[in-house]
């Protein structure tokens, strides 16, 4: 006997029909109500009374999708049943087998958060005053706890026999559920005997056959009398049942849906209302439905067919948009695909089609995709013109102007590093974005005297215009957590005068791209080191939250500064001595000392981006990352100086087996 929060023993799960009444359907109801649904609607999918369509897997899943409910009723639900790893709803929903009692109601009918849980179930079934193994009835009397919905009645009331109590009860794939919710032996069914208190068992309609005229008597044990019976005799053949046909090629016929499987043999007989399933090999998938139901000897649905399905991984990258279609009808890209459908690839905002010839359609032959799909290509470079209008000098930018820039906070709490919305991150350096999952910094942002620091106290936003962490944006900003650092192995921060000043930093998710929120771009390609190398009075933007004026403060919000690169001799004769050997061989320099625009304390990191005309555009280019400045004598920037820039063509090797072992597709 199963009763209420016990758990079977066993995996498999029968089918359990769930009677609105306690008087059966009829074989014809039962038949019309099942291919009635198929008349309009596809394999895929399941057809409301009202005529609506809806996706196979929503039925009975606990959520209403059809709009006049008729998915989640008792009738739609009585062939349905449950894999072992889920919890059945009172109407026979199967939802999460979780969802009991975890205070969020899952269920249709909410019975996932009173059926079974304490204050409830407790209620309808309870040893009370009785052992751990016996149950009381309401009249107090007590009884073995397996003598419970047994088909028997045990108490005197009755009340172990009852539909509030049984309709809790889960019943074996080898058993019969009275029409209440009792369980009896299989064979028991439509034998001549009546097992269930109901006589649901032995009802005419379900049997095809009188009911029996008499029922079993049973004399006191108290004389030599045995148990006789006038009753039809006892039928333990498969009434009604129907034969399992041939296993379908790359698949097989079972018993239950889930990884616990029944196989079940060819010729083998399935007994009348019980339910088999076809489960392809791996890499196939159903054409057809996978359930089917033994309706008085015959099969509900022709039995389905396993076809090589194509997997969904390839045409769903982050830079794609897929539209697929099966049979004229559009359906999810997000599962394994039948064969013959169609996908049309398109780019997601802030990407483009890449140059040459492209295949934009799909088709899935055979379980492989007929062409590869390409990569959208990230439109970056190009600031989006709303500038309402940092940096001593500078100017107020909305991040539109800026979409690459970046900002990287860090928090040395350990008590609130995991909470992304605490006041104690703060805001230290920018960078640059280049890919979805690459931003380029300066990497003494990280560094913590003699290493780099833990990188669980970094994260790193996108999009933000104001420079604190929690402040309103009018635009939604993306924080996003480190995954690793890239630096060179020789960095020695202050010691090592800035020298290879550049880091790398994987992020733990991907950016999602937007009109406010792109890539720089990147000249990959220069072969020659003229090409190279940054020329004189080139005018590069810089953007930051850094200091607005010398011994000042931090900026609110994000400025922007045009300002123009020097030759090495200028930059080194106009620079203090003690300064001169941070201009190590991989910087430049930029700045303006005369009007005293320049960049100080919070810029580091930041990119400077040097704009050029492509096809009648604007597009920003990475050329330096900001790394370090003379000192003022009050121990802060010195904005008559000139800043210098990590030069980043030294590092393209570096940047490129980062993209290479961080793709994206």
């Amino acid at each position: 006997m199963w009763i209420l929060n016990s758990r079977p023993a066993w995996k498999c799960i029968a089918l359990i029909w769930i009677f609105a009444t306690l008087i059966t359907p009829s074989m014809q109801q039962i038949s019309s109500f099942f291919r009635d649904r198929r008349k309009v609607c596809n394999y895929y999918e399941w057809k409301c009374d009202s005529g609506q369509c809806i996706e196979s897997h929503q039925l009975c899943d606990g959520v209403v999708d059809c709009k006049d409910k008729s998915d989640e009723t008792s009738k739609a639900c009585a062939f349905i049943r449950c894999p072992s790893y889920a919890f059945r709803c009172q109407y026979g929903g199967c939802v999460d087998g979780n969802a009991m009692c975890n205070g969020i109601k899952e269920c249709a009918d909410s019975s996932d958060e009173h059926l079974h849980c304490p204050g409830y179930s407790d209620a309808l079934i309870t040893s009370g005053n009785c052992s751990n193994t016996e149950f009381q009835c309401q009249s107090g009397q007590c009884i073995p706890s397996d003598g419970v919905c047994d088909g028997r009645t045990d108490c005197d009331d009755e009340s172990d026999e009852q539909q509030r109590i049984c309709s809790l009860v889960f019943c074996p794939s080898f058993s019969f559920r009275c029409s209440y919710g009792a369980c009896i032996g299989g064979y028991s069914k439509c034998d001549g005997v009546v097992d269930c208190r109901d006589g649901s068992d032995e009802d005419e309609i379900l049997c095809g056959k009188p009911f029996p005229s008499t029922t079993p008597k049973t004399v006191s044990s108290t004389t030599t009398t045995t148990t006789t019976t006038t009753s039809a005799p006892i039928i333990r053949g498969p009434v009604g049942s129907c034969t399992v046909p041939a296993q379908p090629a790359n698949g097989r016929i079972v018993l239950d849906e889930t990884a616990q499987n029944v196989l079940i043999g060819t010729g083998e007989y399935i007994e009348n209302f019980n339910s088999v399933f076809v489960v392809c090999d791996d890499k196939f998938t159903i054409k057809g439905t996978a359930s089917n139901i033994c309706l008085d000897g015959e099969w509900l649905d022709p039995f389905p067919i396993c076809e090589r399905y194509c997997s969904e991984v390839p045409i769903n990258g982050i830079t794609v948009q897929p539209i697929c279609e099966y049979q004229r009808k559009q359906i999810t890209c997000k599962r394994p695909l039948p064969p013959t459908t169609k996908v049309r690839i398109d780019c997601k905002v802030g990407y483009q089609k890449p140059l040459g010839p492209i295949n934009e359609t799909l088709t899935c032959i055979d379980g492989s995709w007929d062409s590869s799909v390409f990569r959208c290509e990230p439109t970056c470079g190009t600031p989006t013109p709303d500038a309402e209008a940092y940096i001593i000098g500078g100017r107020n930018a909305t991040i539109t102007e800026v979409p690459w820039h970046t900002g990287i906070y860090r928090n040395l709490e350990t008590d609130t590093i995991e909470d992304l919305r605490s006041e104690d991150w703060q805001y230290i350096c920018g960078g640059t974005i280049l890919t979805e999952r690459l931003v380029v910094s300066a990497a003494h942002c990280f560094w913590d005297v003699t290493s780099f620091h833990d990188l669980r106290s970094f994260i790193v936003t996108a999009g933000k215009y104001r420079r604190q962490l929690n402040a309103v944006e009018s635009l939604p900003a993306q924080i996003l957590r480190v995954r690793e650092l890239i630096a060179q192995p020789q960095y020695q921060d202050f010691s090592g005068y800035y020298n290879l000043d550049i880091a790398i930093i994987v992020l733990s998710d991907f950016i999602v791209f937007k009109s406010y929120v792109r890539p720089i771009c990147l000249e990959r390609d220069l072969r020659t080191e003229s090409e190279k190398r940054i020329k004189p009075n080139s005018l590069g933007r810089v953007a930051g939250w850094g200091l607005t004026v010398s011994g000042g403060e931090l900026s609110p919000n994000l400025k922007v500064v045009d300002i123009p690169t020097v030759d090495y001799y200028t930059c080194r004769d106009f620079s203090p001595v003690s300064y001169r050997p941070f201009l190590t061989g991989d910087k430049f320099c930029a700045g303006e000392p005369k009007t005293g625009t320049s960049v100080c304390q919070g810029d580091s990191g930041g990119g400077f981006a040097l704009a050029k005309e492509i096809s009648g555009e604007t597009v920003y280019f990475l050329y330096g990352v900001v790394s370090s400045a003379p000192r003022s004598a009050s121990g802060s920037c010195d904005n008559t100086k000139y800043v210098a820039f990590t030069e980043v063509q030294n590092y393209i090797p570096m940047i490129l087996d980062a993209e290479s072992r961080f793709p994206v597709i």
